[in-house]
Protein backbone atom coordinates (compact mmCIF):
# COMPACT_ATOMS: atom_id res chain seq x y z
CA UNK A 1 0.00 0.00 0.00
CA UNK A 2 2.74 2.67 0.32
CA UNK A 3 4.75 1.55 -2.38
CA UNK A 4 1.16 2.30 -4.48
CA UNK A 5 0.66 5.97 -2.63
CA UNK A 6 4.20 7.01 -3.19
CA UNK A 7 3.66 6.04 -7.24
CA UNK A 8 0.40 8.00 -7.35
CA UNK A 9 1.26 10.51 -4.56
CA UNK A 10 5.57 11.28 -5.20
CA UNK A 11 4.38 14.58 -3.30
CA UNK A 12 2.31 13.18 -0.82
CA UNK A 13 3.65 13.16 3.38
CA UNK A 14 3.11 10.15 5.80
CA UNK A 15 0.37 12.61 7.00
CA UNK A 16 -1.34 12.13 3.94
CA UNK A 17 -0.94 8.48 3.85
CA UNK A 18 -2.77 7.60 7.30
CA UNK A 19 -5.30 9.84 6.28
CA UNK A 20 -6.30 7.80 2.93
CA UNK A 21 -5.77 4.82 5.05
CA UNK A 22 -8.03 5.57 7.57
CA UNK A 23 -10.97 6.31 5.17
CA UNK A 24 -10.64 3.26 3.47
CA UNK A 25 -12.29 0.14 5.39
CA UNK A 26 -13.51 -3.23 4.65
CA UNK A 27 -17.08 -1.98 4.81
CA UNK A 28 -16.31 0.48 1.61
CA UNK A 29 -16.92 -3.07 -0.32
CA UNK A 30 -20.03 -3.47 0.88
CA UNK A 31 -23.16 -2.68 -1.49
CA UNK A 32 -26.07 -2.43 0.55
CA UNK A 33 -28.10 -1.77 -2.25
CA UNK A 34 -27.87 -5.76 -3.37
CA UNK A 35 -30.26 -7.26 -1.40
CA UNK A 36 -28.04 -9.73 0.17
CA UNK A 37 -27.09 -10.55 3.72
CA UNK A 38 -23.70 -8.66 4.55
CA UNK A 39 -21.69 -10.96 6.77
CA UNK A 40 -19.24 -8.94 8.99
CA UNK A 41 -17.22 -8.41 12.48
CA UNK A 42 -18.24 -5.79 14.98
CA UNK A 43 -15.37 -3.91 14.07
CA UNK A 44 -16.19 -3.83 10.49
CA UNK A 45 -20.11 -2.39 11.16
CA UNK A 46 -18.92 0.61 12.85
CA UNK A 47 -20.44 3.62 11.21
CA UNK A 48 -23.00 1.50 9.36
CA UNK A 49 -26.59 0.72 9.90
CA UNK A 50 -29.14 -1.56 8.91
CA UNK A 51 -33.20 -2.06 8.54
CA UNK A 52 -32.56 -5.47 10.31
CA UNK A 53 -29.40 -6.51 12.73
CA UNK A 54 -28.55 -10.39 13.52
CA UNK A 55 -26.17 -10.52 16.36
CA UNK A 56 -25.20 -14.16 16.66
CA UNK A 57 -22.94 -16.05 19.74
CA UNK A 58 -24.09 -14.06 22.36
CA UNK A 59 -22.24 -15.97 25.02
CA UNK A 60 -20.02 -15.93 27.55
CA UNK A 61 -16.10 -17.03 26.20
CA UNK A 62 -17.35 -15.55 22.75
CA UNK A 63 -18.68 -11.97 23.68
CA UNK A 64 -16.97 -11.05 25.80
CA UNK A 65 -14.21 -13.58 24.27
CA UNK A 66 -12.18 -15.99 26.92
CA UNK A 67 -8.87 -14.15 25.61
CA UNK A 68 -9.90 -10.44 26.75
CA UNK A 69 -9.15 -10.64 29.94
CA UNK A 70 -5.82 -10.66 29.47
CA UNK A 71 -5.30 -7.57 26.43
CA UNK A 72 -5.86 -3.93 27.18
CA UNK A 73 -9.66 -2.88 28.46
CA UNK A 74 -10.54 -6.03 28.59
CA UNK A 75 -14.36 -6.94 28.86
CA UNK A 76 -15.07 -3.07 28.70
CA UNK A 77 -13.64 -2.72 25.70
CA UNK A 78 -15.84 -5.86 24.33
CA UNK A 79 -18.96 -4.24 26.03
CA UNK A 80 -18.32 -1.02 23.80
CA UNK A 81 -18.13 -3.87 21.18
CA UNK A 82 -21.37 -5.13 21.76
CA UNK A 83 -22.89 -1.59 22.25
CA UNK A 84 -21.82 -0.87 18.40
CA UNK A 85 -23.68 -4.09 17.16
CA UNK A 86 -26.86 -3.39 19.02
CA UNK A 87 -27.09 -0.22 18.02
CA UNK A 88 -25.89 -0.82 14.04
CA UNK A 89 -30.22 -1.80 13.75
CA UNK A 90 -32.67 1.10 12.82
CA UNK A 91 -35.94 -1.34 13.13
CA UNK A 92 -35.35 -4.83 14.28
CA UNK A 93 -32.35 -6.51 16.51
CA UNK A 94 -32.27 -10.21 16.45
CA UNK A 95 -29.83 -11.40 19.10
CA UNK A 96 -29.28 -15.15 19.57
CA UNK A 97 -26.99 -17.91 21.56
CA UNK A 98 -26.89 -21.31 21.54
CA UNK A 99 -28.18 -23.79 24.00
CA UNK A 100 -25.19 -25.79 23.29
CA UNK A 101 -21.99 -25.37 21.60
CA UNK A 102 -19.56 -27.43 19.99
CA UNK A 103 -15.97 -26.73 20.55
CA UNK A 104 -12.41 -28.75 19.71
CA UNK A 105 -14.98 -32.10 19.63
CA UNK A 106 -16.28 -31.35 22.59
CA UNK A 107 -19.80 -30.04 23.61
CA UNK A 108 -20.34 -27.66 26.78
CA UNK A 109 -23.42 -25.71 28.35
CA UNK A 110 -23.43 -22.22 26.23
CA UNK A 111 -24.05 -19.78 28.69
CA UNK A 112 -25.44 -16.08 27.99
CA UNK A 113 -23.36 -13.38 27.71
CA UNK A 114 -22.99 -11.16 31.14
CA UNK A 115 -23.72 -8.30 28.87
CA UNK A 116 -27.57 -9.50 28.76
CA UNK A 117 -28.22 -8.72 32.57
CA UNK A 118 -27.86 -5.36 31.40
CA UNK A 119 -30.61 -4.74 29.12
CA UNK A 120 -34.20 -4.15 30.21
CA UNK A 121 -35.95 -7.49 30.28
CA UNK A 122 -38.82 -5.94 28.82
CA UNK A 123 -37.02 -4.69 25.50
CA UNK A 124 -36.09 -8.51 25.04
CA UNK A 125 -39.25 -10.66 23.41
CA UNK A 126 -37.10 -14.06 24.27
CA UNK A 127 -37.87 -16.92 22.01
CA UNK A 128 -36.97 -20.44 22.87
CA UNK A 129 -35.88 -22.96 19.97
CA UNK A 130 -38.93 -25.73 19.79
CA UNK A 131 -38.13 -29.30 21.48
CA UNK A 132 -35.76 -30.85 23.86
CA UNK A 133 -33.15 -28.98 25.19
CA UNK A 134 -31.46 -30.08 27.84
CA UNK A 135 -31.49 -34.02 27.06
CA UNK A 136 -33.94 -34.53 30.62
CA UNK A 137 -37.20 -34.36 28.93
CA UNK A 138 -37.68 -30.25 30.33
CA UNK A 139 -38.48 -27.52 28.04
CA UNK A 140 -36.39 -25.18 29.35
CA UNK A 141 -32.58 -24.07 28.87
CA UNK A 142 -30.43 -24.34 31.97
CA UNK A 143 -28.34 -21.36 29.61
CA UNK A 144 -31.59 -19.32 29.26
CA UNK A 145 -32.21 -19.84 33.19
CA UNK A 146 -28.63 -18.77 33.71
CA UNK A 147 -29.47 -14.52 34.60
CA UNK A 148 -28.49 -13.63 37.70
CA UNK A 149 -30.78 -11.80 39.81
CA UNK A 150 -30.37 -7.68 39.42
CA UNK A 151 -29.52 -5.27 42.30
CA UNK A 152 -32.88 -4.35 43.90
CA UNK A 153 -34.91 -6.61 42.41
CA UNK A 154 -37.48 -8.21 45.11
CA UNK A 155 -36.91 -11.17 46.72
CA UNK A 156 -36.84 -14.65 45.34
CA UNK A 157 -34.36 -15.48 42.10
CA UNK A 158 -35.84 -12.55 39.61
CA UNK A 159 -36.31 -12.89 36.09
CA UNK A 160 -34.13 -15.63 34.68
CA UNK A 161 -33.44 -16.21 30.53
CA UNK A 162 -36.21 -18.42 29.48
CA UNK A 163 -38.77 -17.50 32.28
CA UNK A 164 -40.46 -14.72 29.55
CA UNK A 165 -39.83 -16.99 26.91
CA UNK A 166 -42.41 -17.58 23.87
CA UNK A 167 -44.17 -20.69 24.24
CA UNK A 168 -43.89 -22.28 20.48
CA UNK A 169 -45.97 -25.61 19.54
CA UNK A 170 -43.93 -28.99 19.50
CA UNK A 171 -43.48 -30.15 16.25
CA UNK A 172 -44.61 -33.82 15.11
CA UNK A 173 -41.69 -36.41 14.00
CA UNK A 174 -41.40 -36.65 10.18
CA UNK A 175 -42.86 -39.29 8.66
CA UNK A 176 -40.08 -41.20 6.85
CA UNK A 177 -42.32 -42.68 4.21
CA UNK A 178 -42.64 -38.89 2.83
CA UNK A 179 -38.96 -38.72 2.44
CA UNK A 180 -37.74 -42.28 0.75
CA UNK A 181 -34.60 -40.39 -0.41
CA UNK A 182 -33.12 -39.06 3.19
CA UNK A 183 -30.20 -40.91 4.21
CA UNK A 184 -30.30 -40.76 8.58
CA UNK A 185 -27.43 -38.81 9.86
CA UNK A 186 -24.88 -40.17 11.15
CA UNK A 187 -22.52 -38.38 13.59
CA UNK A 188 -18.47 -39.15 12.76
CA UNK A 189 -16.71 -40.18 16.28
CA UNK A 190 -12.83 -41.60 15.04
CA UNK A 191 -11.99 -41.52 19.22
CA UNK A 192 -10.69 -44.52 18.51
CA UNK A 193 -8.34 -43.85 15.44
CA UNK A 194 -5.09 -44.49 15.79
CA UNK A 195 -1.88 -42.11 13.86
CA UNK A 196 1.25 -41.82 13.93
CA UNK A 197 4.01 -40.08 11.95
CA UNK A 198 4.72 -41.70 8.64
CA UNK A 199 0.59 -42.63 8.27
CA UNK A 200 -1.16 -43.04 4.97
CA UNK A 201 -4.88 -41.16 5.09
CA UNK A 202 -7.78 -40.54 2.74
CA UNK A 203 -9.97 -37.55 3.05
CA UNK A 204 -13.14 -37.34 1.44
CA UNK A 205 -12.34 -34.12 0.08
CA UNK A 206 -8.94 -33.47 0.25
CA UNK A 207 -8.01 -37.16 -0.99
CA UNK A 208 -4.72 -38.74 0.13
CA UNK A 209 -1.73 -37.48 2.53
CA UNK A 210 0.54 -38.66 4.80
CA UNK A 211 0.43 -37.82 8.76
CA UNK A 212 3.51 -35.66 9.53
CA UNK A 213 2.70 -35.18 13.31
CA UNK A 214 -0.57 -35.68 15.48
CA UNK A 215 -0.67 -33.07 18.48
CA UNK A 216 -3.01 -32.67 21.75
CA UNK A 217 -4.66 -35.41 23.24
CA UNK A 218 -8.18 -37.52 23.52
CA UNK A 219 -11.15 -35.77 21.28
CA UNK A 220 -8.86 -32.96 20.77
CA UNK A 221 -6.17 -34.16 19.22
CA UNK A 222 -5.43 -32.41 15.66
CA UNK A 223 -3.47 -34.25 13.11
CA UNK A 224 -1.03 -32.20 10.63
CA UNK A 225 -1.27 -34.08 7.33
CA UNK A 226 0.33 -33.14 3.92
CA UNK A 227 -1.65 -33.99 1.51
CA UNK A 228 -0.70 -35.22 -2.38
CA UNK A 229 -2.68 -32.47 -4.30
CA UNK A 230 -4.03 -29.24 -1.53
CA UNK A 231 -0.53 -29.43 0.83
CA UNK A 232 -0.75 -29.49 4.50
CA UNK A 233 -3.96 -29.20 6.64
CA UNK A 234 -4.75 -29.36 10.24
CA UNK A 235 -7.77 -31.87 10.88
CA UNK A 236 -9.47 -32.82 14.34
CA UNK A 237 -9.16 -36.34 14.15
CA UNK A 238 -12.62 -36.82 16.08
CA UNK A 239 -14.68 -35.47 13.82
CA UNK A 240 -12.79 -35.32 10.31
CA UNK A 241 -13.76 -37.12 7.26
CA UNK A 242 -10.93 -39.13 7.12
CA UNK A 243 -9.80 -43.35 6.69
CA UNK A 244 -6.67 -44.68 7.49
CA UNK A 245 -4.81 -46.38 4.60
Amino acid sequence: MTREFARNNPEGTIIDFLTEVTLVADADDLDDASGSVSLMTLHTAKGLEYDAVFLTGVEEDLLPHRISANEPGGPQEERRLFYVGITRARKRLHVSLAMTRAQFGEVTVAMPSRFLQEIPADLIDWRQSPGDVNGRGGSQSRALNARARRPGQPGGGGNRYGDDLVPLPKRAPADPSKFPNRIPAKVRDNGDMVLASGDRIRHDDFGEGRVDAVTGEGAKRVAHVRFDTVGPKKLLVKIAPIAKL
